[in-house]
């Protein structure tokens, strides 16, 4: 058997990685449609390398992997891909933006490749004009995809700019609610602080002072934290499930919120919901690292529970600070 493949049994490792249509929500171990004689033994063993040190935040050494692999499949969207959030997560972002580039030229309808796009060039402070001039943005599905970026990424206003130019579509329809929704709950939130004038007086004199009163929000994201964090501790895991749930639909970038419901998935036994979900959450974890820490564990609970020790061990070993 080729030597990858005994490396790709050993570790139990199963490769999401079918050409364009890699899906950067998933990890590699998440599927089992792989063909791995459509690739050579170089190009699998450096891919594989590259994911390894990827995972373990050796960003250059998974750079030099990945340009390996693009030497011997130089029109390969997903390696683009997979470069440009390696160089992201590098601090390279002019680099990652040429290779969101070239996996978006390849396949504009990956929303995941102009996720990365996007990013690149939000940390290179520029704005959503410079995107427009690099994708093609006569296409469709891009426009939908770039509509529902934004809205991940909470900038709500752009996103209701960008569905006025979709067509008509149940996807614009849901969408565009929840924008609105989201519209309007922020400018509630902006609008609940109010400022009263108190004249208090002595014998000698009087001052005007000016004292703010907060209208207490019970779903702030504030307390949807709180409210999860107790939750969490008193192991009530169907209530955590709803409140989590309900946190997201008002906060979906939020990551402890997915961390909140990961748990409550593994608390009540629905394990793959469970890995799914945190998996999901940690495109959110920017500099977090306890937080990204709690991700891994549970992620790790919710494998050993499956009886998968291998996988529950890759994510263990990421762990940077020891309870």
């Amino acid at each position: 058997m080729k030597s990858i493949c005994n490396y790709f049994l050993r570790t139990t490792t199963l490769l999401t990685f079918l050409v364009v249509s890699f899906s950067y929500a998933q990890e590699i171990e998440n599927s089992a449609d792989v063909f791995l004689e459509d690739y050579s033994d170089n190009f699998q063993e450096a891919f594989f390398e590259g994911l390894k040190q990827k995972g373990i935040e050796n960003y250059d050494r998974a750079v030099n992997s990945f340009l390996t692999c693009q030497k011997l499949e130089p029109k390969n969207a997903a390696v683009a891909n997979e470069l440009a959030k390696a160089y992201i997560q590098g601090k390279q972002y002019s680099l990652a933006q040429e290779q969101a580039e070239l996996a978006l030229k390849v396949n504009p309808d990956n929303m995941w490749y102009l996720q990365s796009l996007y990013t690149s060039l939000k940390k290179q402070y520029k704005n959503l004009s410079h995107l427009k001039q690099i994708v093609p943005y006569d296409n469709e599905k891009l426009k939908e995809n770039l509509a529902h970026i934004l809205y991940l990424e909470r900038n709500y206003n752009e996103a209701k700019n960008v569905l006025t130019e979709v067509k008509d579509s149940p996807f614009k329809t849901d969408l565009s609610t929840k924008v609105q929704a989201a519209i309007d709950q922020r400018g509630a939130s902006s609008s609940s602080f109010t400022f009263t004038s108190t004249t208090t007086t002595s014998n000698t004199t009087k001052n005007t002072t000016a004292k703010q009163t907060t209208n207490s929000n019970s779903n702030s994201a504030f307390n949807y934290k709180s409210r999860l964090k107790f939750t969490l501790k008193q192991k009530n895991f169907v209530f955590l499930e709803t409140t989590a749930k309900e946190a997201l639909e008002a906060y979906p970038s939020q990551p402890y919120f997915y961390y909140a419901l990961g748990a409550a998935y593994n608390g009540r036994k629905k394990h793959r919901a469970a890995i799914d979900t945190l998996k999901t959450g940690l495109d959110y974890v920017l500099d977090d690292i306890r937080l990204a820490d709690d991700f891994y564990r549970e992620i790790a609970a919710a494998y050993t529970a499956m009886g998968n020790p291998a996988k529950a061990n890759m994510y263990l070993i990421k762990v940077k600070f020891k309870k």
